[in-house]
């Protein structure tokens, strides 16, 4: 196939969702960074706000996207792309050490079905009709509640 048949616009760009997948990472790891530089200590002080940010930006922004681009592909990447290595680099933390296997299988399973539900409100969202837009915000509030769910 030439260039000149192709169309442009049916040729993924992958720059803007991993861009806006990064930019929600970093409100995620920013409260981190900032206790693993103050040598394990610190609690939530300001910079507890960019988890603020990133709970609602997690939940919002691939639906806000899939339905403004119609990129299912890129809407899928920021629904799951951000809090799967947000939650892999924190497991993989130095001195993070695994209790037992019941351990290790509920924390796949539940981050593993945050990206799961967070991709799928994406590709709802990217299909731009009312039935899948309904169905997105469903899949964005069944989110939350299996967020909260974790929460210890």
């Amino acid at each position: 196939m030439s260039s000149e048949t192709r169309n442009p616009q049916k040729i993924f760009n992958f720059f803007p969702a991993l861009l806006i997948s990064f930019a929600i990472l970093m409100f995620w790891l920013i409260p981190d960074l900032v206790i693993l530089m103050h040598g394990g200590k610190g609690g939530p002080g300001l910079w507890g706000l960019f988890t603020l940010v990133a709970i609602p930006a997690t939940v919002i922004v691939p639906l806000a996207y899939g339905w403004h681009t119609k990129d299912t592909i890129g809407a899928v990447l920021i629904g799951s792309l951000p809090f799967l290595l947000t939650m892999g680099i924190v497991r993989i933390w130095p001195g993070s050490s695994i209790a037992d296997n019941s351990y290790l299988i509920r924390t796949v399973l539940y981050i593993g079905s945050l990206s799961l539900i967070g991709g799928l409100e994406g590709y709802f969202s990217a299909m731009h009709e009312k039935r899948s837009l309904v169905l997105a915000i469903a899949l964005a509030g069944l989110w939350i509640l299996v967020f909260l769910s974790g929460i210890n």
